[in-house]
């Protein structure tokens, strides 16, 4: 139960994450085009094929936020690595996916898709494990005494 408590809440806050660092990065560096309809999907990618480079930085810098705190809340919830990584996975496939879609240089591509996993790989060492419990063994008889 821990382990899909903690997928769900490493998912939740590498979302946060990732939407407040892109809109404080997107917003100090990208103005969008006066009388651009918000549902124009084709005005849309003209904007974003030409979104500076700091623009796109920003929002490397959020998918990178986003693998930070995704990794590290699963972590800390489930207090399993591989958890962490699951979430940084899935992070990664949705970057992946936009790529591809997307107009960008092919390096702004690599560093997109590298950003959340590096975050990850961070967040998923920022939170340590819990020592396993181990039960002492009981003992049968009680120790003679010392003569």
């Amino acid at each position: 139960m821990r382990a899909v408590l903690g997928f769900i809440g490493g998912l939740a806050a590498g979302l946060v994450a990732t939407i407040l660092v892109g809109i404080v990065g997107v917003g100090a560096t990208f103005t969008v085009p006066r009388g651009m309809e918000a549902g124009n999907t084709r005005a849309l990618l003209e904007a974003l094929a030409v979104m500076p480079t700091s623009s796109q930085l920003a929002l490397m810098t959020a998918w990178f936020a986003g693998g930070l705190a995704g990794a590290a809340a699963a972590k800390a919830i489930s207090r399993q690595s591989m958890v962490a990584w699951i979430v940084v996975a899935v992070i990664a496939l949705y970057v992946l996916a936009q790529v591809f879609v997307l107009p960008m240089p092919a390096w702004m591509q690599g560093l997109w898709i590298a950003a959340p996993l590096v975050g990850g790989l961070i967040g998923n060492h920022l939170v340590k494990t819990a020592p396993a419990v181990v039960e002492p063994a009981e003992a049968s008889e009680p120790a003679p005494p010392a003569a």
